[in-house]
């Protein structure tokens, strides 16, 4: 029994000292990578490890550094994990919190802006948390700002938008497209799917090395006219075979980030030669097809030593200048743009010239694209950003520097890294770029953008108030705070429109609509100030919508101006009067276009001159009391009509029937002095009309 129990305890003895060996072992080969960039590599031998240590303070190193691969290969989400894990596990440094925070901030959900506002503000906490422990390092500072715009920019995004071209993306990285002829109907990028010549997967990435790969539109059939047709894109193939040759450029090891010259015949693109498990640093090579002719790709020979990288080639002005990104001596920060003239004369490169501290920061800046406008698109981590790379613009100076660097914002930019855009035609309204965003095939997956059209359209429906009813052949005037004015005619449904020609961004519209016998009704409305929230989202882009829905009064019905009647021989209003009166003043102050006569008259009892005089006082009294509660002299005009009208009863009334005329004749024909007396009152009247352009268009809308 006791032999049986030594032989257990050698064995298990044995056995642990295996279990050391090996995990010291794979310790060993996971430092060693790490040292060396292969993240990928060094991660797998980290939980290879980590799985078999019962040592404490060794798990927390390995769990800092496995957060560390996770980080640097851009698996942000694993990254954060490890990063918890180590805080928790009370690992010493305070950069653990830093990156803890980079992490959150990177992977801020793009799915909606809620999420995405809520992660960023965990970012924020992190951020203060590590500025409490380092007070004296201003990154924690710099991240803070970047999350709080990143938190606005979510919240109100700019007007492009963002899709995966899921067509010719793949499972693995797909980066940098690059238009391939002039009318930009062919996209080259680099790509580590299946099929691509360098089979064994990078150390550093996890992923095959890279070749470059061509899609191109479809031909398609033509449309009627007016029909747009979105542009299909064909199924990837390697440059060989979409060229019909032997793959004169592909080889076993990276090759990327193309780009070509303002004729489309020479090509430059990345190349980085790895030999004897030495990676090399990558170069610029060039090459122009010419058939099947066994051509090769030649290196350029830019003034930069072999141990520094020359990468993201962007050549313009017809092969003269040569941008590019190096992190070699006399930059800004890791990585920084420079750019180099070619020199006919003796076929050779310039030394390089350093973009300087507008565009270069202490962080790294890299595929710069210089559009045919001038102005420099480029990503970067220096300056403020939403996470990881962004991509930023800055505008090409008469004196040949580039102006105040800008973010592009979201959608374009996210929590995520992106990078490598291009633009087509003359302006930035459609493009190409690269992200890892959530949401993508693989891991670099290629994006369309679009400057989103901005639609207007002002529309409604009027009726008549009192029996909802539409109103047919309403005149709507427009004049907008750009000079430009149209008009329009409600149909029998009511129903007028002013489509996207008409309405712009950006101006204030005043508005008048006007029907016989209507009221006018004077409006503004505005496109100004307006925010992407107030449009709705729709195929063609953002549509704006104002929406009218008037009901308009007649002056008869709406306006109850009660009869304004007069002692005999006076001009004096009574009480009743100026309570009607004050109506009447309400009415005004809401047509503000409106301007009428008011028409007093007398019976005829005073000779012709007397009734004149007496009912033009009258007219005055009832201006004179509109002028004083605020309304414009120039809208009102007194008339005194004398006994010229007797008036004629739209109703029964004091006992009298509808259509009876008090004419003179009328009244002395009366038996009772009563009636006689009510008659010659109800002739004491004051009546209005509006006051049209043309006097003898004038039409009376009420009389009391």
């Amino acid at each position: 029994m006791k032999f049986n129990n030594i032989i257990f305890l050698f064995f298990l003895a044995l056995n642990v000292s295996s279990n050391i060996f090996g995990q010291g072992r794979q310790l060993k080969k996971a430092d060693t990578a790490f040292e060396q960039y292969e993240f990928a590599k060094a991660m797998d031998y980290y939980k290879r490890a980590y799985s078999k240590s019962s040592d404490k303070v060794q798990k927390i190193s390995m769990s800092f550094r496995m957060a560390e691969c996770a980080r640097k290969i851009g698996n942000y989400r694993q990254a954060e994990s490890y990063y918890k894990r180590t805080i928790k596990m009370r690992y010493d440094d305070p950069i653990a919190i830093y990156y803890l925070g980079m992490m959150q901030r990177n992977i801020a959900s793009n799915k909606t802006p809620d999420k995405a506002v809520a992660k960023y503000k965990e970012a924020i906490k992190s951020f203060h948390r590590y500025q409490e422990k380092v007070p004296e390092d201003l990154r924690a500072q710099e991240a803070i700002e970047a999350c709080e715009l990143a938190i606005d920019w979510t919240e109100n995004p700019s007007r492009y938008s963002v899709t995966n071209m899921k067509k010719i993306n793949s499972k693995f990285d797909d980066r940098m497209p690059c238009f391939g002829d002039k009318k930009q109907t062919s996209l080259y990028f680099t790509t580590a799917r299946k099929g691509v010549n360098g089979r064994k997967l990078s150390a550093q990435t996890g992923q095959y090395f890279t070749d470059i790969w061509v899609t191109e539109i479809e031909k398609q059939k033509k449309k009627k006219k007016g029909k747009k047709s979105k542009p299909r894109w064909k199924e990837p193939l390697s440059y060989g075979d979409y060229k019909g040759v032997d793959d004169p450029i592909s080889t076993k090891f990276d090759e990327g980030a193309v780009t070509f010259d303002d004729k489309f015949k020479v090509m430059y693109f990345n190349r980085s030669i790895m030999k004897r498990r030495e990676s090399h640093s990558p170069r610029i090579y060039q090459f122009e097809q010419k058939g099947n002719d066994g051509s090769e790709a030649v290196e350029i020979n830019i003034p930069v030593d072999s141990n520094y990288m020359v990468i993201h080639p962007c050549i313009v002005e017809n092969g003269k200048v040569l941008y590019f990104v190096s992190d070699m001596p006399g930059g800004y920060g890791d990585l920084d743009i420079w750019k180099s003239e070619y020199n006919k004369r003796d076929d050779s490169w310039g030394e390089p010239e350093n973009l300087g501290p507008e565009v270069n920061t202490e962080g790294q800046e890299m595929t710069p694209f210089l559009h045919k406008n001038g102005t420099l698109y480029f990503a970067s981590k220096g300056h403020l950003g939403m996470g990881g790379f962004d991509i930023f613009r800055a505008t090409k100076r008469p004196s040949g520097q580039f102006g105040k660097v800008k973010n592009m914002k979201f959608p374009i930019n996210s929590s995520y890294d992106d990078f490598g855009i291009i633009f087509s035609g003359k302006d930035a309204i459609h493009g190409f770029f690269t992200s890892n965003r959530k949401g993508g095939r693989g891991g670099d997956d290629i994006y369309e953008t679009k400057l989103a059209d901005l639609e207007f359209i002002m529309e409604g429906v009027l009726k008549d108030e009192e029996t909802n009813e539409p109103l047919q052949g309403v005149s709507v005037h427009i004049e907008g705070s750009d000079g430009n004015s149209f008009d329009a005619i409600t149909n029998k449904s009511g129903f007028f429109d002013f489509g996207d020609e008409v309405i712009k961004q950006g101006v204030e519209y005043e508005v008048t609509y006007e029907k016989d016998p209507y009221i006018p009704v004077s409006d503004t409305v505005t496109t100004q100030n307006l925010t992407i929230h107030d449009f709705e989202i729709t195929d063609e882009g953002f549509l704006y919508t104002i929406s009218v829905d008037l009901a308009m009064k007649v002056f008869r019905l709406p306006i109850v101006l009660p009869r304004i009647e007069y002692d005999l021989g006076s001009a004096e209003l009574r009480d009743l009067a100026m309570k009607d009166l004050d109506n009447l003043v309400e009415v005004l102050e809401t047509n503000p276009d409106l301007r009428i006569q008011l028409r007093s008259h007398t019976d005829f009892r005073s000779s012709d001159e007397f009734n004149k005089d007496l009912s033009l006082k009258r007219a005055q009294a009832c201006v004179d009391y509109l002028i004083q509660n605020g309304i414009d002299e120039s809208r009102l005009e007194p008339v005194g009509m004398g006994e010229s009208e007797p008036l004629i009863l739209t109703e029964d009334r004091n006992g009298f029937m509808k259509g009876d005329e008090l004419t003179p004749e009328f009244i002395k024909g009366l038996r009772s002095r009563r009636k006689r007396e009510l008659a010659h009152q109800m002739n004491r009247r004051t009546d209005f009309k509006q006051i049209e352009s043309d006097p003898e268009d004038a039409k009376l809308y009420g009389e009391y």
